[in-house]
């Protein structure tokens, strides 16, 4: 009798026990999927604001077809900054990273006020006038009497295949976030061109029934990195 006892009083533990781990698991769960929707919506959120700021819609980025946004994404600028003997350019750079002659093209702003776009054939490091560190650049073709050159690479962002992605040039569209979006035809998930902004949404949930869809306006300002 008192084995049989112990022998319930074990199973009843045991029951308990995996209540509770059943319990914990669908709270950790639910954590790690709310982690997930604001890390999403952050990374989309930024991405595209940094991005928008620098351009101008129509000429340096363009909507897509619900689900994409292509531009010309900066990554720098260079100040003219000494005299040099063509074809090269010295300047003075800023930038998120260096330019790269392999992906970057050049916005180049001439004296008559005319911009126009030339393909990076080389950068080196040089000397400004003042002394300065900065950088000698060729370009193709060479842009006479240059001011100022934004240094962009071409790439697209996109809400497909359950993520918000990349891709830069003609690469592959890398994910930039967990694949937690709904992005199949007929749903919510995308982004299209209003105005002068762009609008986000982000539906998220395996079900329409449990869709939390997540819309914010990006509005572009004309600020040079």
């Amino acid at each position: 009798m008192e084995a049989l006892t112990a022998m319930v009083l074990l199973v009843a533990v045991m029951a308990a026990a995996l209540q509770t781990l059943t319990a914990l698991r669908h709270a950790l769960g639910s954590v790690t999927g709310e982690a997930e929707m604001r890390e999403t919506r952050r990374i989309a959120r930024y991405a595209l604001a940094q991005e928008l700021r620098t351009g101008l819609g129509g000429v340096d980025w363009v909507a897509g077809v619900g689900d994409s946004v292509a531009m010309r994404a900066f990554r720098g600028t260079g100040v003219h900054c000494a005299p040099a003997s063509r074809p090269l350019w010295v300047v003075r750079y800023a930038g998120l990273r260096r330019p790269d002659p392999a992906k970057d093209s050049v916005l180049v702003l001439a004296a008559d006020g005319v911009w126009r776009v030339a393909a990076l054939v080389r950068a080196r490091p040089a000397a400004c006038g003042d002394g300065a560190r900065g950088q000698a650049w060729e370009l193709s073709p060479a842009v006479p009497e240059a001011v100022v050159g934004r240094v962009f690479e071409r790439g697209s962002y996109h809400v497909a295949a359950g993520a918000f992605r990349y891709r830069p040039g003609r690469g592959g569209r890398q994910p930039l976030t967990a694949q937690i979006l709904r992005t199949a035809a007929g749903v919510a998930s995308g982004v299209s061109g209003r105005g002068a902004g762009l609008d986000l949404r982000l539906a998220f949930g395996q079900a329409p029934s449990t869709t939390t869809i997540d819309s914010v306006r990006v509005w572009p300002r004309e600020v040079w990195p």
